[in-house]
């Protein structure tokens, strides 16, 4: 899914991102609404915000441990045979 989510720190950062932003945008909240800034425009731009940094450090957070993702878990497919290809290969 996203790069370097199948490594051991992973998990962690995903919790950290994760607790990190809900902090953040309440506080950003508290803060318009002191000013009396809090609009619907400012509610959507950190709901969107939210929506955009959430789902995916969810995903990492919540996958049991030993599972990594489906592409890196699977080797590189061999070149089809159209343009350039390597004599040599490495084992």
């Amino acid at each position: 899914m996203l790069p370097y989510d199948n490594r051991p720190w992973a998990k962690a950062l995903a919790r950290t991102v994760i607790v990190l932003s809900v902090i953040a945008a309440a506080l950003a909240s508290y803060y318009c609404y002191i000013t009396d800034q809090l609009h619907i425009s400012e509610v959507a731009i950190i709901g969107l915000l939210l929506l955009t940094i959430l789902p995916p450090n969810i995903a990492i957070a919540s996958r049991k441990t030993g599972s990594g993702s489906a592409a890196s878990e699977e080797p590189a497919p061999e070149p089809s045979g159209i343009g350039h290809q390597r004599h040599l290969r490495v084992r």
